[in-house]
């Protein structure tokens, strides 16, 4: 019985652990590095995306359009989505919400408005969601922060 048991052990240690990075109303610059899925949403600012393994079978796509390596889209109302892979995503703007789930190091930058308007909040707890429940969520530092999130933490 042993036997089986240390097997099962050595193969569940050798998946990296699955982390989250949530954020919620931020105002800023977001810039992602990561290895998993990723939604997200801007209400108004620029988003850049850059697969890093455009081999594979997976296609980050801004407003439903998906392109191979990389893309930049300034608007409004501005959504993106990755579902598989690494990437690489910077989000600049206001109404910023961000949701992934894998691996990586998420680089926050919070820039208050003229009138100190709030800058969002974040959280790398895997049960944590700044959408539903903002109390187990911290403000987005107002200076350059990184975070990692998943198997980096």
């Amino acid at each position: 019985m042993l036997s089986l048991a240390v097997p099962v052990g050595v193969l569940a240690a050798s998946k990296p652990p699955a982390g989250a990075l949530s954020i919620e109303g931020g105002r800023g610059v977001i810039l992602v590095r990561g290895n998993g899925g990723l939604l997200g949403r801007v209400a108004r600012g620029s988003v850049e995306v850059v697969d890093l393994t455009p081999g594979d079978a997976w296609r980050p796509a801004v407003n439903g359009s998906t392109r191979a390596r990389r893309m930049f889209v300034k608007g409004t109302n501005l959504s993106f989505r990755i579902l598989g892979g690494e990437y690489r995503i910077t989000v600049k703007g206001d109404g910023i919400s961000v949701s992934a789930r894998g691996s990586g190091v998420a680089t926050l930058l919070g820039i208050p408005g003229l009138a100190g308007t709030d800058v969002g909040i974040y959280s790398t707890d895997l049960e944590a969601d700044c959408q539903d429940a903002p109390e187990q969520c911290a403000p987005i530092p107002e200076i350059l922060t990184r975070v990692p999130f998943g198997s980096h933490a």
